[in-house]
């Protein structure tokens, strides 16, 4: 046991040695006065004025005293060689971390810290920012492959988003019909749309169209991340294909409108106008479920929400499978297997169009509604900052993309 504990000693001391530098030529260097720290979801952005020729150490740590000296015996970690900004990604919403960083010239040893900097990341969709209008039209479906967004709508208008960078406008092969939902499956991104149109794209810029089947229009899309894709519209349509280019029509056993699809818990759940739930396990057989309602369903999600009891070696953590449908009349119904539903309160809106989940359920509507759920069941109001109808919304690498009438487009990190 000594020996171990001399061990671990050993580790620290060189730990320290590191990344306080071996002294030499070189110079420490007086911390920026400006660090400034904003939250993310479950990530930290640090920003400072950093002066020319000096190397930036980051030290963070769980707790509100974190320095340079104690980072180690905290818990915290180190990172060497940072430029302002930098975002620190993975940690765990709901806990306080606090930050320092410090400087050196030439390899010398660091200089002292700057004023320790403490914040508490927070699940995304509390804060939203209105971005420039994309065109007039009526933005219906968002979707993200790591840093690109792709964004469609009606006219079928479809805009990309690279890195970052502004949305520019991509050539459509199937406009000027409207395009009304997409989706990145693992494969490729698949939008579809009025009279059965659906396109195909493996990098958001190129499309292609690929024919379904059928003249009927589709309002919905769900994957299962892997390939395989499920699309769903008027009548009752259901399309599925297993890579987005090649496509059957499964028999869906109702003549129902059905808007939105998700897949979660190993089997497709369809939902649409009347109350109307189908699920299946393949995307080929489906059965009807009841649910209680007759108000249209015009969105669903999937979420796996994470619950922990206990501290330290005694704790304990359980999984709850959660869908979460919305519609009509501010309609809420949520299920932890797909068959057995509860009718929530109402969520307080005329109609809600669109849910994500991404840590917490994300729900939009009309005249710019938002709402956020841990659960489905209880849901707070957030400000959007617009009036427009709001139809679609995505997670994103950070947070939550959202779109809507007149270009309407709402980020929230």
């Amino acid at each position: 046991m000594k020996l171990k504990q001399f061990a671990l000693l050993l580790v620290s001391l060189a730990t320290a040695v590191l990344l306080n530098g071996c002294g030499g030529g070189g110079s420490s260097s007086d911390p920026p006065p400006d660090l400034k720290v904003v939250t993310g979801d479950g990530s930290v952005t640090l920003s400072w004025t950093a002066a020319a020729d000096v190397d930036y150490w980051l030290f963070y740590a769980p707790g509100s005293t974190v320095t340079t000296t104690n980072w180690l015996s905290q818990g915290g970690s180190a990172i060497q060689h940072v430029t302002s900004p930098y975002t620190i990604s993975g940690l765990v919403n709901g806990t306080t971390y606090s930050f320092t960083i410090n400087g050196r010239k030439g390899g010398a040893a660091g200089g002292p810290g700057a004023p320790t900097q403490v914040a508490t990341p927070r699940f995304a969709g509390t804060d939203w920012t209105v971005g420039t209008p994309l065109g007039a039209n009526r933005l219906t479906g968002a979707s993200l492959l790591s840093t690109s967004n792709v964004i469609v709508g009606s006219g079928g208008a479809i805009y990309t988003s690279i890195a970052g960078a502004p949305a520019t406008v991509q050539a459509n092969p199937a406009a000027p019909l409207d395009l009304n939902a997409i989706i990145y499956g693992g494969v490729a991104f698949v939008a579809v749309g009025a009279t059965g149109t659906a396109i195909y794209s493996t990098d958001a810029i190129t499309w292609a169209a690929k024919p379904t089947g059928t003249l009927a229009d589709l309002y919905g899309l769900a994957t299962l991340g892997t390939g395989g894709f499920l699309a769903v519209g008027a009548g009752g349509t259901l399309a599925f294909s297993g890579d987005g280019t090649s496509w059957t029509l499964p028999t869906s056993n109702t003549t129902s409108n059905l808007y939105a699809a998700v897949y979660g818990a190993s089997k497709y759940v369809v939902v649409g106008d009347a109350g109307t739930v189908l699920t299946s396990p393949d995307g080929t057989n489906w059965t009807t479920v009841p649910v209680g309602t007759t108000n249209a369903l015009r969105g669903i999600s999937f979420g796996v929400l994470s619950t922990t009891t206990g501290t330290g070696s005694t704790a304990t953590t359980t999984t709850t499978n959660y869908f979460v449908a919305v519609g009509d009349a501010g309609t809420v119904l949520t299920s932890n297997d797909a068959i057995t539903w509860t009718l929530r309160t109402p969520i307080p809106s005329a109609r809600m169009n669109a849910v994500a989940f991404g840590g917490q359920f994300v729900a939009v509507g009309n005249g710019g509604a938002i709402f956020t759920s841990s659960d489905g069941t209880a849901w707070t109001a957030r400000i959007s900052n617009t009036a427009n109808d709001l139809f679609g919304i995505t997670r994103t690498a950070n947070g939550y993309l959202a779109v809507g009438a007149n270009g309407t487009n709402l980020t929230s990190f």
